[in-house]
Order: structure tokens, then sequence, then C-alpha cells
């Protein structure tokens, strides 16, 4: 096996590891809830509650990084994949 080969098997790995994040109930629930609470509270809090607000921009921006890494890692798993099937197929 060629490191080539070697480094897209460990991603195909973490690929897939990342996917299935996206498939557990528990994660999406998660998720779900956080959006839900801090939206709630950056449309519910009162005009002189500014730095409240600011804090749960931040959090709800936070979330979409993370889940925007978490989906990252999952497409270049797939793509990783994709040039496995390549290589295999050359052989």
């Amino acid at each position: 096996m060629s490191d080539n080969e070697g480094r897209l098997r460990g991603e195909v790995a973490r690929g897939e590891q990342a996917a299935s994040l996206f498939r557990n109930e528990v994660y999406k629930e998660t998720f779900d809830i956080l959006r839900s609470r801090y939206t709630a509270e950056l449309l519910g809090s009162a005009a002189s509650e500014e730095e409240k607000r600011e804090r749960m921009y931040f959090a709800i921006r936070a979330l979409q990084h993370v889940e925007q890494h978490i989906e990252s890692v999952a497409k270049t798993g797939e793509m990783a994949q994709a040039q496995l099937n390549e290589l295999y197929k050359r052989r």
C-alpha cells in the first residue's frame, strides 16, 4: 500500500465517522435544541440587552462552524473514497 493510499483510507475512515454523526439522533437533537434555545434567547432579548444578543449570535455561529467542519470531513471522505475507487480500477 502506498503512502497516498494509506492517507486516502484514513480520510475515508474519518469521513465515515463524521457522516455517522449526522445520522445520530442524539447529535441532531442536541444541535436542534441548542440552535432553538439560542435563537429564542436572541429574538426574545430586550433592546437594552446588546451583550446577550451578541453572545447568542456567536453561539449560533459556533454551532454552524462545528456542523460545517464535520460536513467538510464527511465530504472529504467521500472524495477520498472516489479516488480510491479510481485507483483500484487502474490496477
